[in-house]
């Protein structure tokens, strides 16, 4: 299996890793921290069978040099479309530690974002994850949302 994680937060970064490394030992796993480089990893010509996808993150990877750009509310949301815009088909869990995203106007809550997601993307949308680290939960939804795509993968 091979996975997509696009996510800038080093600590949930590290969990999501660890726990995918001992959950699938044989997954290959490629890490990418921005809108931008996950986006790029995506539209390359590598094949995902699953993507973890933060929510909010900065347009580009942070570095010495780069201060990561303007941050972006909705950098998961705006990938999903691109991917609806290039018929990128690829299985997509969003995982976030949000409860509301975006700001006045834009603001949206993670049910409202939720629901959005599964009617704009029903053939990659899996669902939405929440992630806190000082609580195991999310471990069981991110297992029972990964089974699922193993279950669809052996039943294609």
């Amino acid at each position: 299996m091979r996975m997509l994680i696009i996510e800038d937060d080093e600590n949930k970064r590290q969990q999501l890793e660890l726990f995918l490394r001992n959950l699938l030992p044989q997954c290959v796993l490629v890490i990418r921290k921005s809108y931008n480089s996950g986006l790029r990893a995506i539209m390359g010509n590598e094949m995902y069978d699953l993507i973890l996808l933060d929510m909010t993150m900065p347009t580009y990877d942070i570095g010495l040099d780069e201060d990561g750009g303007r941050p972006q509310h909705y950098a998961g949301r705006a990938i999903l479309r691109q991917m609806k815009r290039h018929d990128i088909i690829a299985p997509v869990i969003v995982v976030t530690q949000f409860d509301v995203f975006g700001e006045g106007h834009d603001r949206m809550t993670r049910d409202e974002l939720d629901t959005q997601l599964r009617q704009e993307h029903l053939k990659v949308y899996l669902g939405m994850v929440y992630y806190n680290a000082a609580v195991d939960g999310w471990k069981d939804e991110l297992h029972a949302a990964i089974l699922s795509v193993a279950y669809d993968k052996e039943g294609a």
